[in-house]
C-alpha cells in the first residue's frame, strides 16, 4: 500500500520533482489549440522551445541536433525528433506532493495516429468527445486531439477525459489558467525565454506549516540569529504566490530561479538562498551549479541568477520526465507503421529496452553529477518504474518476470539509498542522548552501536569526541549503503546474463 508523507517545507523542490516536460515553438501563436486546453485548476506548468535549445550555439558546438533522436537516453529531450511543441500541464496537491492529474499535448510536423500507440502498448481503443483514443495499461489516455496533435490524461478517467475535451472546447483563453502561469505563458511567447518551468503556490501553506518546517532547517538553526527570523521567514512563505525556472539557451546556458511573493522579502533576503539549496538537496533534486547563482531583490520577488553547466541542463529536464505515453509511445504513433529496431520482436525488444535503461542508469551518477545518496534514489525509483511502464504486449512471461524483478531490485536499492540518511540520523540521536553531560564523559572509549563507556578527560573532550563518533556512524552508513546497492548491481548482471543465455536458446536468436 503506498503511503502518502507529508513534504519538508520545499515548495521549489516539490516542484522540481513534478514529473513533467515539454518542447514548444516560439512566437506567440505556437500554443495555438494548445493553451487553450489546460484545465482553469492547473498549478504547474513547463514550457520548453525547442527551436531555440536546439538550434542554439551551445547545442551545436555539443551535437544535440545531431542527436536528437537519441536525446532522451542522454536526457536533453524525451520526444520525438519531429515533436515541435508540447503544453504539459498538472495539479498537484501541495500539502502530500502528490500529483492530482496531468494533461500533456504533442504538436508533430508530420501527423500522427494514436492506434500505433494502442497497438504497440497494448492499449484498448475508444471514441471519446467524437476523437480516437486509446487507454493505456500505464492508467493513461492518449487522444487524437488532430491529425498533427495528440494529448495524454492521467490518471485513465474516461469521464474526466470526456470532460477536459468538451469544457476546452467551448472556453477561450483568457477563461484558461491562473494569473501566476498565465505570466509563466509570456515569459516563454513575450521575453522568449526557451524553457520555462513554473508552480503556482498561491494560497498553499499557511504560517503555522511553514514554522515547522523551517524550524528544522539546518541553514537557519545552525546559523547566528536564524532561530529568530523563523517567524518572519515563515510569514513570508505563506505570502508565496509562486515559483519559476527560466533557462536560457545561447553561447551558454543560463537561468533564473525566482520566487514571488506578494510582499517583499528583503528583511529576510539573506536566510533564502541557503533555504532554497537545502530544500532541493533534501529532495535529492539540487543542481550544483545552483550553489553559485548570485541572489537579488526586485520588488516582491527574490532571485538566483547564474550559469548551468551541460551537465546542469540536463539534469534540470531529467529530472522532469514525460509521462511514458508521451515519451516513448509518441516515438512509434507516426503515421507510417513503426516496425520497432530492424523488426525485433516484442521480446528482443523488451529486452532491449531495459538493458539500456540498467546501462543508462548504472552511467547517470559519473555523468550526471550524481554525489548523494538522496540524488541516486530518485534515478533508480524513476528507472524502475520506467521498466514497469515498457511495453508488454507479446512479450515471453519469462521476460516479464526478469522485468518485474529488475524494477524490485532497483527498487530495493532506492530504499537502502533513502535510509542512509535516516539511519545515519536516528544512531547520531542516539549517540547524542547517550553521550551524558559533557564533563562527565570523554574520548575513554567508542564502542560503536552501544555507545559511549565513561572515562572523564576535559569539559570539552565529550563534544569532541561526539562529532568525531557521529562522524564514524555516518561513514559507517554510507559504507554499508554502497556495498547493498553494489549487491543490487550483481544481482542483476547474473539475472540478465542469465536470461539472455535462456532467451537466445529458446528463440535461436540473439538477445
Amino acid at each position: 500500500m503506498c503511503t502518502l508523507r507529508r513534504p519538508k517545507f520545499a515548495p521549489l523542490a516539490a516542484w522540481l520533482l513534478i514529473q513533467t516536460l515539454a518542447l514548444v515553438g516560439d512566437a506567440s501563436g505556437q500554443f495555438e489549440g494548445m493553451r487553450g486546453r489546460v484545465p482553469t485548476d492547473a498549478n504547474t506548468l513547463v514550457l520548453i522551445d525547442a527551436e531555440r535549445l536546439f538550434g542554439s550555439r551551445v547545442a551545436d558546438e555539443q551535437r544535440w541536433n545531431a542527436r536528437r533522436r537519441a536525446a532522451f537516453d542522454a536526457g536533453l529531450s524525451a520526444l520525438a525528433p519531429d515533436a515541435s511543441q508540447v503544453v504539459i500541464a498538472g495539479r498537484m496537491d501541495l500539502e502530500f506532493g502528490q500529483s492530482v492529474w496531468e494533461v500533456a499535448m504533442a504538436r508533430f510536423s508530420a501527423g500522427r495516429d494514436v492506434s500505433a500507440v494502442a497497438q504497440r502498448f497494448g492499449g484498448e481503443m475508444d471514441r471519446i468527445v467524437g476523437r480516437t483514443a486509446a487507454r493505456l495499461p500505464n492508467d493513461s489516455i492518449v487522444v487524437q486531439i488532430s491529425p498533427q496533435l495528440l494529448g495524454t490524461h492521467t490518471p485513465a478517467s474516461r469521464q474526466d477525459v470526456s470532460r477536459w475535451l468538451t469544457s476546452t472546447d467551448k472556453t477561450s483563453l483568457d477563461a484558461q489558467l491562473s494569473d501566476y502561469l498565465q505570466t509563466a505563458f509570456g515569459f516563454a511567447t513575450r521575453v522568449g525565454t526557451p524553457i520555462i518551468m513554473a508552480i503556482d503556490l498561491g494560497g498553499g501553506f499557511s504560517a503555522a506549516q511553514a514554522a515547522t518546517r523551517l524550524a528544522s532547517f539546518s541553514a537557519i538553526t545552525d546559523a547566528d540569529g536564524g532561530v529568530a527570523a523563523v517567524d518572519e521567514l515563515a510569514d513570508l512563505a505563506a505570502s508565496l504566490q509562486g515559483a519559476t525556472l527560466g533557462i536560457t539557451v545561447g553561447d551558454t546556458v543560463g537561468g533564473a530561479i525566482r520566487l514571488d511573493f506578494d510582499k517583499s522579502p528583503a528583511s529576510v533576503a539573506k536566510w533564502l538562498k541557503p533555504i532554497v539549496i537545502e530544500s532541493l538537496r533534501n529532495r535529492g533534486a539540487m543542481i550544483d551549479d545552483f550553489e553559485t547563482w548570485n541572489p537579488s531583490i526586485e520588488g516582491n520577488t527574490f532571485l538566483l541568477r547564474g550559469t548551468l553547466s551541460v551537465a546542469g541542463l540536463r539534469r534540470a529536464l531529467s529530472v522532469l520526465e514525460l509521462p511514458p505515453s508521451l515519451s516513448e509511445a509518441l516515438e512509434v504513433a507516426s503515421s507510417s507503421s513503426s516496425t520497432g529496431s530492424g523488426g525485433a520482436s516484442p521480446s528482443q525488444l523488451y529486452f532491449q529496452q531495459i538493458t539500456q535503461l540498467l546501462d543508462d542508469l548504472r552511467e547517470k551518477p559519473r555523468r550526471d553529477g550524481v554525489s548523494t545518496f538522496g540524488q541516486a534514489a530518485i534515478w533508480y525509483s524513476r528507472y524502475a518504474r520506467k521498466i514497469d511502464q515498457l511495453p508488454i504486449l507479446g512479450v515471453d512471461p519469462m521476460l516479464l518476470g526478469f522485468g518485474a524483478d529488475m524494477a524490485n531490485g532497483l527498487r530495493q536499492a532506492e530504499m537502502a539509498m533513502r535510509g542512509v540518511g535516516m539511519r545515519s540520523s536516528v544512531r547520531t540521536a542516539q549517540n547524542s542522548g547517550n553521550s551524558g553531560p559533557a564533563v562527565a564523559w570523554g574520548v575513554a572509549g567508542y564502542n560503536g552501536y552501544g555507545g559511549w563507556r565513561a572515562g572523564f578527560i576535559d569539559p570539552r573532550a565529550g563534544s569532541r569526541e561526539q562529532g568525531r563518533a557521529n562522524a564514524v556512524i555516518r561513514t559507517e552508513e554510507r559504507v554499508s549503503g554502497a556495498a547493498f546497492v553494489r549487491q543490487v548491481w550483481q544481482n542483476i548482471d547474473e539475472a540478465t546474463a542469465t536470461i539472455r543465455r535462456e532467451m537466445t536458446t529458446k528463440y535461436e536468436v540473439e538477445f
